[in-house]
C-alpha cells in the first residue's frame, strides 16, 4: 500500500486503492480539518460489517471489498479474552483501512455504564503537512453503532 500525502484530501476509497491524486479544487486540511476527516472515516469503518468471520479477518489477507468489521456481535465487554480479540480486529481494521494514521495504539475496556458496551481508546499519529499530529479518539461500541469523540493533540 502507498503513503497518503499529508493533508489530502483523498477519497477513502482512492486512498485504499493506491490512486494518491490531489483534490478537485486543492484544498488542503488543517488540523481540525484532519481530525474530523479521521473521525468520520472511523466511524464510518467501525459501523460497516463485513462478509468474513474474526478468524478469516485477522488470518487472512482481507482486500478493499472486505471494508468493514467482521461480526462482532458475539464478544461479550465483559470478557478479558473477548475484549483482547476485539482489540486485534480494530487494530487490523485500522492498519488495513485507515493509512493515514501510523503508531496505533488500541486499548478496549469495558462500560461502566452500559455493560453490552465496550470502551475504545485509539492513540496515532497523522502527518499533517511536515508537522506529526497526535490523535486519539474514545470509541463506544455496542450491539447498535460506534460512536466516536476525537481530539488531536
Amino acid at each position: 500500500m502507498h503513503a497518503t500525502p499529508a493533508g489530502s484530501l483523498v477519497p477513502l476509497f482512492d486512498r485504499l486503492g493506491g490512486e494518491l491524486v490531489a483534490s478537485a479544487d486543492g484544498r488542503v486540511l488543517d488540523v481540525d480539518g484532519l481530525r474530523h476527516s479521521l473521525q468520520l472515516d472511523l466511524v464510518r469503518l467501525f459501523n460497516v460489517r463485513n462478509g468474513l468471520s474474526i478468524a478469516q479477518f485477522l488470518g487472512e489477507a482481507p482486500t478493499v471489498l472486505d471494508y468493514g468489521l467482521p461480526d462482532t456481535l458475539a464478544l461479550s465487554p465483559q470478557s478479558a479474552a473477548d475484549l483482547a480479540l476485539w482489540q486485534q480486529v480494530l487494530t487490523r481494521a485500522i492498519a488495513l483501512y485507515e493509512p493515514r494514521l501510523s503508531g496505533v495504539t488500541v486499548r478496549v475496556t469495558p462500560d461502566a455504564h452500559k455493560p453490552a458496551a465496550a470502551r475504545v481508546a485509539i492513540a496515532a499519529a497523522a502527518m499533517l503537512g511536515r508537522q506529526l499530529c497526535q490523535v486519539r479518539f474514545d470509541v463506544v461500541l455496542d450491539d447498535r453503532a460506534a460512536q466516536t469523540g476525537a481530539r488531536c493533540a
